[in-house]
């Protein structure tokens, strides 16, 4: 049975070059997950559907009760102050898909949930890119605005370069071991024009990218 997402946050994405997609490849099949702020299961589902066994933790009560149909436990509360009660090396990913612009100390967030990983682990993260061409343009002639979503989501308390994104990760206890991005084009969208895109953003990353998809490694 399909569940539709709870109110305020998005489906699945599947077109082949969106971040779902890359986050759903990186987790890889038959994996022990983490989820962090799993939403309403939107990740979770098609990843138990590749047999991986995907704890959650949502923020969100009615979220997090929709996530409880396919995860095999979900944990409600701030996953920065929430006590997270499992094991050294108890999970082969820690997920966190559009997550560590919107914490507060991000940096120290995933220091601490770095030991929950098996030293053969990944840390599977998606993050906008606030060195994004369309940011750069808006500054240049003075308008940086904040908007409902995107880049620039109010919601957004910590915004990362190429640069600094793997510094933090670093400072964090992990090495990149994959580092890479989307360039979704609005309002068209189909294969072709992505991968067109993809060619494009693939010339200079740092300036292209909308959003980073990082594996990183606990080092």
């Amino acid at each position: 049975m399909t569940t539709a997402p709870a109110a305020g946050y998005v489906p699945l994405n599947v077109r082949p070059h969106g971040g779902h997609a890359k986050l759903l490849r990186l987790v890889g099949d038959g994996k022990r997950v983490l989820d962090v702020g799993c939403s309403s299961g939107y990740l979770a589902r098609p990843l138990v559907e590749r047999g991986c066994v995907v704890v959650g933790i949502e923020q969100d009560a009615a979220a997090a009760e929709q996530a409880r149909e396919v995860c095999a436990e979900v944990l409600v509360g701030d996953v920065e102050t929430l006590e997270l009660p499992f094991e050294p090396s108890s999970f082969d990913v820690v997920l966190c898909g559009d997550l560590v612009e919107h914490l507060r100390d991000p940096e120290q967030f995933l220091a601490r949930v770095r030991p929950f990983l098996r030293a053969e682990g990944a840390l599977v993260l998606t993050t906008p890119n606030v060195a994004n061409w369309a940011n750069r343009l808006g500054l240049l002639v003075g308008r940086w605005r904040y908007t409902d979503r995107g880049i620039l989501d109010r919601t957004h308390l910590h915004l990362f370069t190429r640069a600094t994104l793997v510094e933090m990760l670093a400072r964090a206890g992990y090495r990149v071991v994959e580092l890479d991005f989307t360039v979704p084009v609005p309002g068209i969208g189909t294969e072709g024009v992505e991968r067109a895109a993809r060619a494009v953003g693939r010339l200079r990353p740092s300036l292209f990218a909308y959003q980073f998809v990082v594996s990183a490694a606990p080092a």
